[in-house]
């Protein structure tokens, strides 16, 4: 044997030490990157609201159409004219959630809808309101409405000219005390939405004295908005789309709308 050669079972043990032992000791690492975005919301139970469980039924799918195409999901709430802009100014990846009018379209790009709502004229049970079938038919009422909500142009219009007595304020809680104290013959309002908010932050008593008018002002279906100011958008509204599909397809949206419909979106009762 040459003084050089080296016995066999030596050279299976380094070719082991070589090749096997280096890998073991590298840190493992996820096959792929998981991305998580930002997006702007606010607070309409049971829709959104980060009281509510998986903050809310409109969220919960949002959350669950990324999660499908492996993307992370983050809400920050605002008052809702502030996380529009916030978002308008490509701050945040998206907008949850809105009516993709004309004027949105200038900045945004709206998903596939998301949920379809009616919204509704809340009154008092003493209150007598005659059928309306169009918005002339309301002058003389006080109306409560709720800053950044789009409703209708008809309807903005009729405020700003003057025609119908409208108050706006932040947010909807304010309306509905409004009008408790006599101080408001309506308030708008999504009729699921404001239904959940008389009953989880009002006494039950005070709830029970109000209801609404059949008539729904507009039927309206609502998006997730992408801000056009980021590159990014086009992308992330064709994969939330894709996601959206898989969740219905899967059956999970009808599985949700029936929490929805059992009060499962609720904030817990303090």
């Amino acid at each position: 044997m040459s003084a050089l050669a080296i016995p066999r079972h030596n050279v299976i043990l380094m070719l082991y030490i070589v090749l096997v032992i280096p890998p073991l000791l590298l840190p493992s690492c996820p096959a792929t990157a998981q991305e998580t975005i930002t997006i702007a919301t606010g607070e309409y139970i049971p829709w959104t609201s980060q009281e509510a469980p998986q903050g809310g039924f409109v969220n919960h799918v949002i959350q669950e159409a990324f999660k499908r195409q492996d993307i992370d999901v983050r809400f920050e709430y605002f008052l809702w004219a502030r996380s529009y802009e916030l978002a308008r100014q490509g701050m945040f990846q998206a907008a949850s959630y809105w009516v993709c009018s004309e004027d949105r379209q200038k900045d945004f790009i709206c998903s596939d809808p998301l949920v379809e709502e009616k919204t509704v004229f809340f009154h008092s049970k003493s209150k007598v309101i005659t059928q309306w079938d169009t918005l002339e038919d309301l002058r003389g009422y006080r109306i409560g409405a709720t800053i950044g909500y789009t409703y209708t142009k008809e309807f903005w219009a009729a405020a700003n000219s003057g025609m119908l007595n409208v108050g706006a304020v932040p947010e909807d809680e304010q309306n509905f005390n409004m009008l408790l104290m006599d101080r408001l013959d309506l308030c708008l309002m999504g009729q699921v939405a404001g239904l959940t908010l008389l009953r989880k932050k009002f006494p039950k008593y005070a709830a029970d004295l109000i209801t609404y008018h059949p008539k729904p002002l507009v039927t309206a279906t609502l998006h997730l908005l992408f801000p056009k100011a980021n590159s990014d958008s086009k992308r992330l509204v064709r994969q939330f789309n894709m996601g959206l599909k898989q969740v219905w397809d899967e059956g999970l949206y009808r599985a949700y709308t029936d929490d929805l419909m059992a009060g499962k979106y609720d904030p817990p009762t303090p």
